[in-house]
């Protein structure tokens, strides 16, 4: 795996680990998808990320996409369907405890 996409999908579960439910977490949010899509060594993979976030924070993505301005690249990618899993695989996330470690940052017992 490209080791750029590999440091940009560990900053997107870090910051998913840090949202804390307030105003200010659409900024980091969209404040990440702007620098994601800025990148040009490889093809991010964007509609995973928003398809986790979907999954797991379904009221921040849902203001998140109202945010965007209708017909723009972003707001394209926010509205295409992926399942969750299919996402996490391409992730690379392919087990409980991977998912665990991503999301909450520890394995959970």
């Amino acid at each position: 795996m490209n080791l750029e996409r590999q440091a940009l999908i560990d900053d997107f579960f870090v910051m998913i680990r840090k949202l804390n439910k307030t105003g200010a977490d659409i900024i980091h949010v969209r404040d990440f998808f702007w620098k994601s899509s800025e990148m040009r060594g490889f093809i991010p993979p964007t509609v995973e990320f928003m398809t986790v976030l979907k999954t797991y924070n379904a009221v921040l993505f849902h203001e998140f996409r109202k945010s965007l301005v209708p017909n723009t690249s972003m707001h394209i990618l926010a509205n295409v369907h992926m399942e969750a899993g299919e996402a996490l695989i391409s992730l690379g996330i392919t087990s409980l405890e991977e998912l665990q470690l991503a999301v909450k940052g520890k394995i959970l017992s």
